[in-house]
């Protein structure tokens, strides 16, 4: 929750760390889930979080990584390379075939070239789209 505070995000979190925890419990039950964390002295510094999808097309699993974190004072220490590697090794243990990224290009992240000092290549032709759905 401190992590996402301090990013700027889930600002409709309780204080009392409920609403995380709800949506802990339902994540940890979803068998395409991974949910990977670091710690330094006990403490959350950054995590990874990715969903994996199967594909009619490719006849295959994508693992879409969703959110990677990680606090201020741990940043350039290598806390988030780590967790990509992680998070790389278990989709591979997945069978998985590919991994995809969505990053701004807002993002600090997007312009010290994080992704592609990784391997990751920017698509150029693909457009993303969203759409809210309001369901309860």
């Amino acid at each position: 929750m401190h992590l996402h505070r301090e990013l700027g995000w889930n600002p409709a979190f309780k204080a009392d760390g409920s609403t995380l925890g709800q949506r802990l419990a339902a994540l940890i039950t979803e068998d395409n889930a991974l949910l990977l964390v670091a710690e330094h002295d006990r403490a959350v510094v950054g995590y990874v979080h990715g969903e994996i999808v199967t594909h009619l097309l490719f006849a295959g699993r994508e693992l879409h990584v969703t959110e990677l974190f990680v606090i201020a004072e741990a940043r350039s220490r290598g806390v988030g390379k780590r967790l990509m590697a992680a998070i790389e090794s278990e989709a591979a243990s997945r069978k998985c075939f590919r991994i995809s990224v969505l990053n701004s290009r807002e993002r600090d992240s997007y312009r010290r070239g994080f992704y592609p000092s990784l391997g990751y290549e920017e698509s150029p032709s693909v457009a993303h789209f969203t759409k809210r759905l309001d369901w309860g």
